[in-house]
């Protein structure tokens, strides 16, 4: 075993100081909330994973549900390349397992990343034998990072980003970072920004490749004119009536969009569709509808639909925030008017909207500047500026059409970061 260095043993006292209290934090939040509390813990037995038996295996570790679309993406591509390959997918959060299983097909392997705590990598590492291991995004796990080095797996960075919160805060640790950093054989960068601030950071500058944003890759759906007039009929909405979308959204945010949409029907009607980052919020959001007298439907209620032309639409199902975009008029992307840093508004550019946003955008900023060139990305930093700026929006439908479409093709116009990034790690397989 290599000998530890006092990074890294500062680091896991940290961390097991921090598991202590945490983890009876865990077990309680995970019990009432019915979330798994073993996966965390231990390896996963063969049984558990059989996608990977007899098959050399690429592991990617994605955080919540955006990492997870990311990884999804860039898996289709591998396994053109490495048809041999098993794939794990972990993930860090529920909301990240859920996607995956909506996602991926049985033939990849799913479970949790266990806590970075150094004999349960270990365990994972023995037990899975990775050829490769990747993180997507900026995710940094000290101990698992190590670990990979010390296995004989490759050790890749995908789709990275340094926002500027995180770069002032990992600037403060940068000796640490330095010795982190030097176990990794790629960093594929969205930018050249982010690979500039990496390189500063101390990765090494020969490692560091600049691929693009692998999102812009996302399978999109798409729907017909006919399938958008159903979802109408379904709540018997007009289709004179505007639907303003409000998705990813987060506690602090839905009292601000609540009460923009009250000003907005002051004047004229619409139709408001509230879709929350979190669907186990739920209850929090009805209490919220309930004290200010506003009827609402639930979309995992109404499947069959609803005659009585209720104007909200709460959106507590998952998967569907395309077709939430699809239907929109307006659109506003949260996490961006509280200290979050932003969702992926890509998506809803995808679908031919402008989109709205609040200035807390740090973990999305790319996609966010990428859309203001376009004039088709517009900060809002209150509810008087979200009503001021959907009446300007829908005020000149040519303009309107116009922003639509520069929103669209900002996305279009972006895509192939997922090919060159597998790529580069097919390359990494074939030197190990």
């Amino acid at each position: 075993m290599a000998k530890l260095k006092p990074g890294y043993f500062l680091y896991n006292c940290l961390i097991i100081l921090i598991s202590v209290i945490g983890i009876i934090f865990v077990l309680i939040r995970n019990l009432l909330q019915h979330r798994p509390i073993a996966p965390y813990f231990r390896p996963p037995g063969p049984e558990e994973l059989p996608q990977l038996k007899g098959k050399p295996v690429i592991w990617i570790q994605a955080v919540s549900v955006g990492e997870t679309v990311v990884a999804k993406i860039l898996i289709d591509e591998l396994r053109k390349l490495l048809p041999d390959y098993g794939f794990l997918l972990t993930t860090t959060t529920p909301t990240g397992q859920a996607m995956a299983k909506k996602i991926l097909d049985e033939s990849i392997a799913i479970t949790y990343f266990p806590f970075d705590l150094p004999w349960l990598i270990k365990g994972f590492f023995q037990r899975i034998c990775p050829a490769v291991f990747i993180l997507v995004e900026t995710e940094i796990w000290p101990n698992a990072i190590r670990q990979a080095k010390l296995s004989g797996s490759k050790m890749a960075m995908v789709n990275g980003m340094i926002s500027d919160h995180s770069f002032k805060g990992y600037s403060r640790i940068r000796s640490f970072l330095k010795d982190v950093f030097s176990h990794f054989d790629l960093f594929a960068m969205q930018s050249a920004e982010s690979a500039n601030r990496i390189g500063h950071l101390g990765a090494p500058l020969d490692r560091i490749v600049v691929t693009g944003n692998i999102k812009f890759d996302q399978d999109y759906p798409q729907f017909t004119r006919e399938q958008l007039d159903a979802f109408l009929v379904q709540y018997g909405w007009s289709k004179e009536i505007p639907i303003f979308t409000a998705a990813s959204t987060h506690r602090g945010e839905e009292e601000i969009i609540l009460e923009a949409y009250l000003r907005l029907t002051e004047r004229e009607p619409y139709y408001l569709i509230l879709a929350p980052r979190h669907p186990e919020r739920v209850e929090e959001i009805i209490a919220l509808l309930e004290a200010k007298q506003l009827p609402y439907v639930r979309r995992s209620q109404t499947a069959s639909g609803v005659k009585d032309g209720v104007k909200i639409l709460l959106l507590d199902t998952f998967g569907e925030l395309g077709l939430a975009y699809a239907v929109a008029d307006v659109v506003f992307v949260g996490g961006s008017l509280v200290n979050i840093g932003g969702h992926n508004v890509l998506e809803a550019a995808f679908q031919a909207k402008p989109v709205m946003f609040g200035p807390y955008m740090h973990k999305s900023r790319p996609s966010k500047e990428l859309l203001e060139e376009a004039d088709a990305g517009f900060t809002v930093q209150d509810a008087d500026d979200l009503v001021r700026t959907i009446r300007e929006l829908t005020q000149d439908r040519n303009l309107y059409r116009k922003r639509a479409n520069n929103a669209r093709a900002a996305v279009l116009s972006n895509k192939g970061a997922a090919a060159r990034t597998a790529t580069l790690i097919a390359d990494l397989v074939k030197k190990s």
